[in-house]
């Protein structure tokens, strides 16, 4: 495609995304590989529609490593903290309860004599 047909793709995909006709303009660039309207539909999705892995893919095809590098940074983010959470919930699983011992009275008193006197030596 040469450059005035690509221009005139590129108005059209513009038009079409501010009419809100995403899929349109999507494709159109996406054919035409024009790097603005493949931010400008990640972005969409990143920022509006809170779909990173949707966006992930539109900022690689434009280049945009800033972005590609903050959602990954968010997916490693994400995904350690779901690792300690299910290490968290096994470790509480795996804790053993136990009542509270039951002591004699007589028992007692004769422990507290005996911390008491090895407290005085």
């Amino acid at each position: 495609m040469d450059s005035s047909e690509r221009a005139a793709l590129i108005r059209k995909g513009n038009e079409l995304f501010n009419q809100g006709k995403l899929t349109e303009a999507e494709k159109i660039f996406v054919s035409t590989m024009y790097k603005d309207g493949l931010t400008r539909i990640a972005d969409y999705f990143y920022f509006d529609k809170k779909m990173p892995l949707f966006a992930y893919k539109y900022y690689k095809m434009a280049g945009r490593e800033d972005r590609v590098s903050e959602i990954f940074d968010r997916m490693i983010f994400a995904f350690t903290k779901l690792i300690r959470e299910d290490d968290n919930a096994e470790k509480e699983e795996n804790k053993i309860s136990l009542p509270q011992p039951k002591v004699h009275p007589k028992l007692k008193i004769f422990a507290e004599e005996i911390l008491r006197k090895s407290e005085n030596n």
